[in-house]
């Protein structure tokens, strides 16, 4: 459950099941509570008690929720009734679920931590204190980290942590809590973890290595730089995991970091790691644009390692590597191609670089054409440039073409945005009405620049064509100087004035005339 519209829907069905369901009904009720998470709990008790118009909340009124049924023994009937509109409901449903075991009992009371009437937080906390433990550790936890951005989960948290520290030692908290699938909680537990110094080198080691989650390998590959020896972090060098060659990369004493180490990872496949590694290699008096240069005449596959090579040299080269980057320009890899194309804008004129940037728009991919129409638009090129993409069979060329007209600016914007109006592409049209409208809003009184004779012309087409209302098209043409062909607006008929009501007296007739 993700969205407000399927948590409603739940909750309405959980109501016709309390209202309608017997024991068995009740039973299978809990269970489909007892697979719900953290957030989908908070997102069913938002939906419960939001009222919609000629609707209601699904949770309320005043009748059948506090009935003998209240006390069944899953604790179904009164978590359903913990979620009600009515304060006073939901604590009654509060002091029920103390008297009930189990995980969904758990999770319920954890919600009403969060409530934002104090006499319900206050019940809440009486009910959990003596249940809660090692078996609903995880449980609570997720609840109450899913709303942590709520006014009252600070102290909810401080609650629920101070009473399993309380009640249960770190290691063994940890442990319990690491054994779930719960993403907060896990994280929250290992930050534990780290807190009381529970984690030694080699655990944290491993999950810098193969850890699933990118927060928790970012986060031991910082844990570990006080604990580790240097010998350690230099066998990160080559782990599977990004945060891990960035930490042994930055933090690797200059005498274990072999040159041939260096430079192979300045082709790594992360930019974020090659980066780095130009700058131990700058610092280690490495020439890094004379090796990529060396690397590009002999290499030609594997594809993520070429354009690994022209995004270096696209950094660290010069204009002399123009050739290199127009080779590769018709490379058969998408990637290589991309690359070539962020060398030719970095280091080329702009009259070239849009020269050889020009024709990339018609790529095969879409990856390809857009990286040139974001190159083209940071050297200004005209919408000209773009006049061949325009007429592409491919979708993603005329987008990238219509990307290079928008950003021209003035009347270049107008014109790109009414072609991709008047496109067959659905995106395309919805990107062209919403340029138009913008610039309606925004730019139009402000757009001095003279529209020339052919350019009015090609507007004057485009109004025909494009799929805009007839007052938008009647306002672009008043503000192009164009006769609008779109029809004008029916006037209403005049109201005919009704007879005075009798006796009715003008005003003026109580001034006494003199």
């Amino acid at each position: 459950m993700r969205t407000a519209s399927e948590a409603r829907q739940l909750a309405s069905q959980l109501v016709r099941v309390v209202t309608d369901g017997g024991p068995d009904e009740w039973r299978a009720g809990s269970h489909t509570l007892a697979r719900l998470g953290g957030r989908s709990w908070l997102l069913l008790d938002e939906a419960a008690r939001w009222s919609l118009p000629m609707a209601g909340a699904p949770v309320g009124g005043s009748q059948g929720w506090l009935g003998p049924e209240v006390a069944e023994s899953t604790g179904f009937v009164a978590a359903v009734t913990s979620m009600h509109v009515d304060g006073r409901v939901r604590q009654r449903a509060s002091r029920v679920l103390a008297a009930r075991d189990g995980t969904v009992a758990s999770a319920a009371l954890a919600v009403r931590l969060l409530d934002h009437v104090e006499q319900v937080r206050d019940e809440a906390t009486r009910a959990l204190h003596p249940r809660l433990g090692a078996a609903d550790a995880g449980t609570v936890l997720a609840v109450v980290l899913a709303g942590r951005g709520r006014r009252h989960a600070p102290s909810a948290l401080a609650f629920v942590r101070g009473l399993l520290l309380e009640r249960l030692p770190p290691e063994g908290l940890v442990e319990e809590l690491l054994r779930g699938d719960d993403r907060a909680v896990r994280r929250w537990a290992l930050a534990l973890a780290q807190d009381r110094h529970l984690l030694g080198a080699e655990q944290l080691l491993e999950m810098v290595r193969s850890d699933p989650d990118q927060w928790v390998r970012a986060s031991a590959a910082e844990w570990l730089l006080p604990v580790a020896e240097p010998q350690e972090l230099r066998e990160l060098l080559v782990a599977k995991t990004v945060e891990a060659r960035i930490v042994a990369l930055t933090r690797l004493p200059d005498e274990l970091l072999a040159d041939d180490e260096t430079t192979r990872l300045l082709t790594d496949r992360a930019p974020r790691v090659r980066e780095q590694a130009q700058m131990r290699a700058r610092r280690r008096g490495i020439d890094a644009a004379r090796w990529y240069r060396e690397l590009a005449g002999t290499i030609t596959t594997p594809a993520h390692r070429v354009a690994a090579v022209l995004e270096g040299l696209a950094t660290v080269g010069g204009p002399e590597d123009l050739e290199v980057f127009a080779a590769h320009l018709d490379h058969q890899s998408a990637r290589v191609r991309a690359a070539a194309v962020s060398g030719v804008s970095a280091h080329a004129s702009a009259d070239l670089a849009v020269g050889m940037l020009g024709p990339v728009l018609l790529d095969p991919s879409p990856r390809v054409a857009s990286a040139a129409a974001r190159a083209l638009v940071r050297l200004r090129a005209p919408q000209e440039v773009a006049t061949k993409a325009w007429t592409a069979p491919g979708p993603w060329n005329r987008r990238a073409a219509w990307h290079v007209g928008h950003r021209a600016g003035a009347w270049d914007r107008v014109e790109a945005d009414l072609r991709a109006a008047s496109d067959p592409d659905p995106q395309l049209v919805s990107l062209g009405r919403t340029g138009v409208l913008n610039w309606l809003e925004t730019s139009a009184a402000t757009t001095w620049a003279r529209l020339s004779e052919e350019q009015r012309d090609r507007v004057q087409g485009l109004l025909d064509t494009a799929s805009i209302d007839s007052a938008t098209n009647r306002t672009v043409a008043f503000h192009a100087g164009i006769r609008s062909q779109a029809p004008a607006p029916t006037a209403p008929a005049p109201a005919t004035p009704g007879p005075r009501p009798h006796g009715a007296r003008r005003w003026l007739r109580l001034v006494r005339r003199r």
